[in-house]
């Protein structure tokens, strides 16, 4: 299977990639966590959020690149999913986790061990995950490909989703 993820997301199918590499084809990895970077006031946002609306607010614009515009639609529908009482619970316990680690990351020689054909997707302005850390991923995976999008931020799929979209999909179709 070919697995897709951002973020949080891309770390986990790195693992994934790893631990059981028959289960993986290929991987696009979206402004991918697992390389060790500074915390950013963006992801402290993130780690620490507060389930106000004005907090999803600050997640959204650390999120996505200046300008990008987005509606109230877009943050109370976020907000809502957020404030379920499961879903808080697993909120707290990951970020909690992370704040603990200091990140979330693998050590480079664990990246390196990623045989498959990858993705590195990052958005060019991404103020969760620099776009040092899509560099530093292209580096450690042998069979990897690079794709930086302008004018974009940590949301590819959501800020421009018919680039990431032709990306990925020439990526897995033709790699």
């Amino acid at each position: 299977m070919n697995l897709i993820g951002n973020s949080m997301g891309g770390c986990t199918s790195m693992g994934v990639a790893v631990e059981r590499p028959d289960l993986v084809n290929k991987l696009v990895l979206m402004g991918s966590a697992g390389v060790r970077a500074p915390i950013t006031d963006e992801l402290k946002a993130i780690m620490n959020y507060d389930y106000t609306t004005a907090g999803m607010v600050r997640i959204v614009r650390g999120l996505t690149n200046p300008d990008f515009k987005f509606d109230d639609e877009l943050v109370n529908y976020r907000h809502g999913l957020s404030i379920r009482e499961d879903t808080k619970q697993a909120y707290n316990a990951v970020m909690g986790w992370i704040r603990e680690q200091g990140g979330l990351y693998y050590e480079g020689d664990y990246m390196a061990r990623i045989s498959h054909k990858t993705l590195v997707v990052n958005g060019k302005l991404d103020k969760v995950v620099p776009l040092s850390s899509a560099y530093r991923l292209l580096e450690l995976i042998e069979h990897s490909w690079g794709y930086i999008i302008p004018a974009c931020g940590h949301w590819a799929m959501i800020e421009k989703p018919q680039q990431f979209t032709a990306a990925s999909l020439s990526f897995l179709q033709n790699c």
